[in-house]
């Protein structure tokens, strides 16, 4: 993980723990969240930009590539769930799935692999629909 990643994990982290300590009603619980969500997109942009960029490996059949892009979309995943994002929820699950299978065995032909890269630009769509919407 990334100097920068890491920034962000510690910021989401500390956000989630001042959470737990505001009523869920008030105008601060709501600007906490709004805070979440949107250091949430910027580090998922960024997670899928590098996805973007491992296409090649992924193709290659690298397993540490393979390993990062489920690490990932499990890790995005969990956290959309958790805000309740819901299409992205499902988009990083099926992401996430999809790695799985290739683990599992799944050949990596042509048709599988435009599956999980259209998948990444699925994510990718889904997060400026998000961005846009959380300005």
């Amino acid at each position: 993980m990334t100097r920068r990643g890491q920034f962000h994990l510690a910021r989401l982290i500390a956000i989630l723990r001042s959470m737990n300590d505001v009523p869920h009603s008030g105008s601060a619980a709501k600007e906490k969240r709004k805070q979440l969500i949107e250091l949430f997109l910027q580090r998922t942009l960024e997670d899928v930009e590098h996805m973007r960029r491992g296409v090649p490996d992924l193709i290659a059949g690298d397993p540490t590539a393979w390993q990062e892009l489920r690490f990932t979309a499990q890790r995005a995943a969990g956290m959309a769930k958790s805000l309740e994002l819901g299409i992205l929820a499902a988009c990083t699950q099926e992401l996430a799935a999809l790695a799985d299978e290739k683990f599992a065995g799944k050949t990596l032909d042509a048709h599988f692999l435009l599956g999980v890269t259209s998948a990444i630009e699925v994510m990718a769509i889904e997060l400026d629909r998000l961005g846009r919407e959380n300005p």
